[in-house]
């Protein structure tokens, strides 16, 4: 059993995907895909009564592509930039071993 929560911004939920799914240009903002059906339902203060009411529930979540402009929108570069390249070492030659004549 969890002792605390964690709760989350959707700019930190987004900058976790966008690392996840290793994306470093670009805009993104989250989509998030609702279903909503109609039901009858007893308030909690009065359960011999029924009411009529909406279940909500969330089906998905998804990353789309954003204008630089959009509300909520992160830039893939500033919180996920690419790692850059350290140029490799140059390799040594082998020294060769001294010759001499016998």
């Amino acid at each position: 059993m969890p002792t605390s929560e964690h709760k989350f911004s959707i700019e930190e939920l987004l900058t976790a995907l966008i690392r996840d799914k290793g994306i470093h240009e670009g805009f993104w903002a989250l989509n998030v895909e609702f279903s909503a059906t109609g039901a009858t339902v007893k308030p909690q203060d009065n359960p011999a009564r029924t009411l009529p009411g909406l279940i909500v529930s969330m089906n998905s979540a998804t990353l789309i592509p954003a204008a630089s402009a959009a509300a909520g929108a992160v830039d893939a570069a500033v919180v996920n930039p690419r790692k850059s390249v350290e140029s490799a070492k140059p390799v040594r030659a082998k020294r060769q071993p001294a010759r001499t004549l016998q």
